[in-house]
């Protein structure tokens, strides 16, 4: 008789931590309206993913704004603001889901001796 595998986690425990960590989507307010990015827990790991590499630079501020903004809010975002007020709402965004998710970075490789 094998022995029985007790889960150190299950599903429904892992969507219990997942509730409890959840990040809030970043709003931004301009102009008595509030623009809202996409909450990237609420994606497929491969555009949440999508969503940090994006904000985290290497792509034009606009091709993220519009990429990830309603075509009404990237549109009223790009006519208002200046490529610097975007570039820093852009490193907020980031810095706001970098808060609660950590770094999609590289980071350190662990190395042993």
């Amino acid at each position: 008789m094998a022995d029985k595998i007790t889960p150190t986690l299950t599903l429904a425990a892992l969507n219990d931590l997942d509730g409890a960590a959840a990040a809030t989507p970043f709003t931004f307010g301009l102009s008595n309206r509030v623009v809202t990015f996409p909450d990237p827990l609420g994606l497929s790991p491969e555009a949440g993913e999508d969503l940090l590499l994006d904000l985290g630079g290497g792509k034009r501020a606009t091709e993220v704004i519009s990429k990830w903004l309603s075509e009404e809010d990237a549109a009223f975002v790009t006519k208002h603001l200046t490529l610097r007020q975007m570039l820093l709402l852009l490193r907020q965004a980031s810095t706001h889901y970098e808060a609660s998710l950590g770094s999609l970075g590289e980071g350190r490789a662990s190395t042993t001796a």
